[in-house]
């Protein structure tokens, strides 16, 4: 294998310019591949940068991880469809007698809905405005909550979308093999400080402990003073009134089952039958239904999965560079063991700052940080 030195580096600098300019990770990730594909094989490149395409899709892993995220997908959309975050949220509306309790219960759903980030969101917001509305709690807060409570847990919980991300990164980097992802992801919990930090201070901002400074002080004195309607509750489609445990029920299961099994596969594709035995029988869904909204949650993943398999080839490509070999000799030359991880922190975040994206900033740093942590032991 030729060496290619620091000119090893040119995809990946193409791909993070790409992002900076274009927010698109997978159009970015791809274009990086071409670009190493050209440096290894000139005007030769299509048929073996293909042969790498091929090898990416035709692995073990990458089947695994595409059965999973589309589970995921499709229990997400099942979980819209059937109203259990609807139930849910009922529940959490009788409680909401105050502005405290209110944002109380909005950082509590946030912890409940934590198998994806973008439905805990969603449910947060729809769930919860009319009471912050009613309350005159300013929208800059119920996002802040919504998305610190989101974000945060998703990334402590294995059975999440994100924990599937993560573990497929471990995997990719050699990490661990598929077998042991799980439980070398829940070895990670007890140093993912951040996150704990960061939902503890949603409580304290949500209780009051934390003053409101800055632009959201200014936004709880625009709230005082503008009117905004009051929305009406929607229904549900099928007319019938929403229960939590169609929500809850689902989430303890595809949990129970993932840790006993240590195998999240195991636990969605158990959950997906459950549902299907759950909401049938309630007439929430027809069987046609059931399997429209399976589906189109299935290929709401597509994107998260481009962006994996993008990054697989990436990893592939830079490999044939010799990337890693250059990037781990000149990093041990340069940092030492105790400096590497605070200088992974402070890159991973200005980049993924700059970009606007956590998921695809991972995707370029794993491939890159991990050998050289694995090279200074």
């Amino acid at each position: 294998m030729e060496n290619y030195g620091i000119l090893s580096l040119l995809p990946v600098a193409v791909v993070i310019v790409l992002v900076f300019f274009t927010r698109r990770t997978a159009v970015s990730l791809l274009a990086g591949t071409l670009v190493g594909a050209v440096m290894l094989y000139g005007v030769g490149f299509p048929k073996p940068w293909l042969d790498v395409v091929y090898g990416v899709m035709g692995s073990d892993l990458w089947i695994w991880l595409v059965l999973v995220c589309g589970f995921f997908g499709s229990l997400v959309a099942l979980f819209e469809a059937s109203g259990g975050i609807q139930g849910f949220t009922a529940i959490a509306g009788k409680i909401c007698k105050g502005e405290k309790r209110t944002l109380l219960a909005s950082w509590l759903l946030g912890i409940v809905t934590f198998v994806d980030d973008w439905l805990s969101i969603l449910s947060v917001g729809t769930a919860m405005r009319r009471a912050t509305d009613r309350f005159r709690i300013p929208r800059e807060m119920l996002a802040f909550l919504s998305n610190i409570t989101a974000s945060s847990v998703c990334v402590i919980v294995p059975t999440s979308t994100w924990g599937v991300f993560m573990i497929s990164q471990l995997v990719a980097t050699d990490v661990c093999t598929t077998e042991a992802g799980m439980s070398t992801f829940l070895q990670t919990l007890p140093f993912l400080f951040y996150p704990l930090v960061a939902l503890l201070c949603g409580l304290l901002y949500a209780v009051g402990v934390l003053p409101k400074v800055g632009p959201m002080r200014k936004a709880y004195a625009l709230a005082q003073v503008k009117e905004r309607p009051v929305e009406e509750a929607p229904q549900q489609a099928s007319g019938k009134k929403p229960h939590a445990l169609n929500f809850l029920l689902p989430l303890i299961l595809v949990t129970a089952v993932t840790i006993a099994t240590r195998e999240i596969l195991y636990g969605t594709l158990l959950c997906l039958v459950f549902c299907a035995v759950l909401y049938l029988p309630q007439k929430l869904l027809t069987p046609g239904e059931y399997l429209d909204t399976a589906m189109s949650g299935f290929k709401g993943m597509i994107g998260v999965l481009a962006i994996v398999t993008c990054a697989f080839m990436l990893r592939d490509i830079n490999s044939l560079l010799g990337m890693p070999e250059f990037v781990i000799g000149a990093a041990k030359a340069a940092i030492g063991p105790q400096l590497l991880p605070v200088a992974a922190f402070l890159i991973v975040t200005v980049l993924a700052v700059a970009a606007g994206n956590f998921w695809g900033i991972c995707a370029i740093a794993f491939p890159v940080i991990i050998p050289i942590a694995q090279a200074m032991d």
